[in-house]
């Protein structure tokens, strides 16, 4: 693990001897260098001094040395600073236990056990022999085959050449990942880290597409700043507050980190980060995993208290409105000699972490926690192919499933820390919806927003873009209602399922809008002949009607109703005004509210326009003529087309003339 990861929590220091040679000035500078925690920075610093100190400030320099390379997961160099140290002898206690660690992570168990027995030879009571015996008998006899078969594949597209880390979820469809990266975010970055060497660490995120593809990452700016860094993050269960660690002060203070929140409204819009107090204000604190309930905040840190290095720590409230309790230690059943982190609480009673205290593999393992009917808890190493003798942290699960994310600095990978994938190896099954939304007259894509709800409960929602598209991931055995709305269109709505299917399939779904900004024509709607009467076989054509009245709630409609120009114009206006009041009438017994419609009879005052829709139908008729009666009698020969006429003209409309807010 890169030390990126651990700043946000501590700042190591080590006792500086003195030197008292031509290099002393040199190896001083080193000593304090490496005192604060600028491990990229000394590493410079003691190659410089070492050639000009005496032999035995050589040992302790080339120690110190070793621990840089090995705080920066440079393994090859720190093997080889260690191994020199150890095979000279020395009195720095650490050196052969270092070198041990060094050589689990290399996979050469034989010689690293060989170690450790000089090592327990000369330091028989030291408590790490024994963990570090079961460690290496673990590492060299660790079956490779899981309880479950898995699937493990580089997350390429959030990761670059720096490290990338602790991928959260940050919708509840699982389709938009937050994590942290130290990435060179622009031509002007190019300042390293002291301690890491590596740049400002920031929150990135990506998105599937609706393709189906993730989005190419980029950084949150709103949560981004240049001057401090941003570290590892947890959303809470609604996806609405975000509990973030950052560094206190400037970049490259070293002055630790505190634990913020930040809330997020329904634009996507965030909240100042503001502080969250579970420590002292002295105390240095990070890696934050709330609870499903937001009742219990887990983090780390290395106060006063604990059982070794980084431990895990929990505070509790009753309420969400409530202040954060005193702190308290998760135990030795948590908590080791050696570093715990990465907490990743999944339920109230399962959460997951790293550690280097456990027995594993070799560098950090994720070890998942499930807590007993007394409290306890029990650790189990999570095994291949989540953990490698390499550092591996930050697990994440997608919901209830066996898919997830976590982080490996593991060989392969694109940078320091790479974001991985898991999966189930079982054939995955899938269900899309995809398509577009269009005006139903001009066929043309539309800015809108597509909403499916499923009968379990759960409610989606997309904005489309000006190509109109949308897509949605569907749950297995799940019936949705699809709506589709945009400015100044009525609302359309289809029905999909995945009931019975046991095959994967993507659905398309083109859903055709009608626009409000002139007339809309009700067809089939018929009336006893020269009376008010609805005849039964306008019902469906009606009840089409009320649902559209259903599926646009807040819309004030005019219903308009049409004759022909035979007969008088007084007895023409009169039996369309009570044609379109029987229409309303019609709805306001199937449950529509009655200020929401306003009938008016327009006798023959308005004849029908031709429109393209029609004179496909009837290819006789020119689009755009008016149906007035100098054009209706040029048919007048052809009965058919003539009566035709007169029918188009009798018509019942629907006109938008309101919107409730």
């Amino acid at each position: 693990m890169n030390i990126i990861k651990s700043i946000f929590i501590t700042l190591i220091s080590i006792a500086v001897l003195s030197s008292c040679n031509g290099g002393k000035a040199l190896l001083r500078k080193a000593d304090k260098t490496y005192a604060t925690g600028a491990y990229y920075k000394a590493i410079k610093q003691y190659r410089k001094a070492i050639p000009k100190i005496s032999p035995i400030e050589q040992i302790r320099a080339n120690y110190n040395l070793g621990e840089c390379y090995r705080i920066l997961n440079q393994n090859s160099s720190a093997e080889q600073t260690y191994g020199r140290l150890a095979r000279r002898g020395n009195n720095i206690k650490d050196i052969l236990f270092k070198f041990t660690e060094i050589l689990v992570k290399s996979r050469k168990y034989d010689e690293a056990e060989k170690n450790l027995e000089t090592f327990a030879r000369q330091y028989p009571e030291d408590e790490r022999i024994e963990n570090m015996r079961a460690t290496i008998n673990f590492a060299r006899n660790h079956d490779n085959t899981p309880e479950k078969e898995y699937i493990v594949e580089n997350f390429a597209i959030a990761n670059s050449n720096a490290s990338d880390f602790c991928p959260i979820f940050a919708t509840d469809d699982y389709e938009t990942i937050f994590f942290t990266s130290s990435r060179q975010s622009g031509k002007k970055d190019r300042k390293r880290h002291d301690v890491t060497g590596e740049r400002i660490s920031n929150i990135y995120q990506t998105e599937l597409g609706k393709d189906g593809k993730w989005n190419k990452t980029m950084k949150v700016e709103d949560l981004s700043t240049k001057k401090n860094e941003e570290g590892v993050c947890s959303f809470n269960n609604s996806y609405t507050t975000l509990y973030l660690t950052k560094t206190q002060g400037r970049y490259n203070d070293l002055a630790g980190s505190s634990i913020y929140t930040a809330n997020r409204d329904n634009n996507y819009n965030w909240s100042e980060p503001e502080i969250v107090s579970v420590v002292p204000d002295s105390i240095s604190v990070g890696h934050p995993s709330i609870s499903p309930d937001e009742l219990t905040l887990y983090f780390v840190t290395d106060m006063p208290g604990g059982f070794g290095g980084h431990d895990i720590w929990k505070s509790t409230r009753t309420s969400k409105s409530d202040t954060w309790g005193q702190p308290i230690n998760l135990g030795d059943k948590i908590n080791t000699k050696g570093d715990e982190m990465f907490p990743y609480c999944r339920a109230d009673n399962e959460f997951y972490f790293a550690s280097t205290g456990h027995v594993g593999l070799g560098g950090l393992d994720i070890y998942k926690a499930t807590q007993a009917a007394d409290g306890g808890w029990n650790v189990e190493n999570m095994g291949e192919p989540f953990n490698s003798n390499n550092d591996d942290f930050g697990i994440i699960f997608e919901g209830a499933t066996d898919n997830g994310y976590f982080t490996s600095n593991r060989i392969g990978g694109k940078g320091g820390d790479d974001i991985y994938r898991f999966y189930i190896n079982i054939p995955v099954i899938e269900y899309y919806v995809e398509g577009i939304i269009l005006d139903e007259k001009t066929q043309t894509p539309l800015i809108g927003e597509v909403k499916i709800m499923g009968n379990n409960g759960a409610t989606l929602i997309r904005k489309t873009e000006k190509d109109g598209k949308y897509r949605f991931k569907l749950t297995e055995n799940t019936d949705y209602l699809c709506i589709a709305s945009a400015d100044k269109h009525l609302n359309q709505k289809s029905r999909i399922s995945t009931v019975g299917y046991e095959d994967s399939f993507t659905l398309t779904d083109t859903l055709s809008l009608t626009p409000t900004d002139k007339p809309i024509e009700i067809p089939n709607i018929f009336y006893e002949f020269a009376k008010a009467d609805l005849n039964p076989q306008s019902r469906e054509a009606l009840d089409k009607l009320v649902e559209i009245m259903r599926d646009n709630p807040t819309i004030i409609i005019e219903l308009a109703a049409h004759t022909d120009s035979r007969g008088s114009d007084q007895v023409n206006y009169d039996l369309s005004q009570r044609r379109a009041q029987a229409v309303v009438d019609y709805m306001i017994d199937e449950g529509i509210k009655q200020d929401r419609m306003v009938a008016i009879g327009y006798g023959k005052y308005q004849p029908k326009v031709v429109d393209k829709e029609t004179a496909e139908k009837y290819p006789f008729l020119n689009e755009g003529r008016k149906l007035d009666d100098k054009y209706i009698n040029t048919f007048k020969d052809d009965e058919e087309k003539f009566e035709l006429c007169h029918q188009l003209n009798r018509r019942t409309e629907l006109i938008v003339i309101g919107v409730n807010k």
